[in-house]
């Protein structure tokens, strides 16, 4: 799984919350350039997409995702501190699997809980155990 999060901090509560509820390995890229590279070569099995990313925004690299040869098929929930209904609709429109508002994650434990189910979903099932490292 492929976390792109500008905030090291953020990044950090992230992938360790999303690994533990799921088992799978989390990748952090910190901006959108090196989002692209590491979907491109490793092809993940979903991403986590922070809207608001230095250079190459989180749109930008959604519409990338979903148009490269390679990454087409990845699914993409589109991470987001803003509950503005323009960014979802913006996103889905750009064919993004689904959002997660970030507070969500850091507000109580089950807002955070509510939000790794969506994730879950997207992991292959009610409980999205791996079968291996992803």
């Amino acid at each position: 799984m492929l976390l792109v999060e500008d905030c090291p901090t953020q990044a950090l509560h992230i992938k360790h919350l999303v690994q533990r509820v799921s088992g799978y390995d989390v990748r952090i890229a910190s901006d959108g350039i090196e989002g692209w590279k590491q979907a491109c070569l490793e092809t993940p099995c979903l991403v986590l997409l922070d809207i608001n990313l230095p250079g190459l925004d989180g749109f930008r690299l959604l519409s990338r995702l979903k148009h490269g040869q390679v990454t087409a098929t990845i699914p993409v929930l589109m991470l987001t501190s803003c509950d503005s209904v323009g960014d979802v609709e913006h996103a889905i429109a750009l064919r993004a699997n689904g959002y997660i508002f970030k507070e969500d994650l850091f507000t109580s434990k089950d807002a955070a809980a509510r939000a790794c189910a969506d994730i879950e979903l997207f992991l292959g099932g009610e409980h999205g155990r791996p079968s291996g490292p992803r």
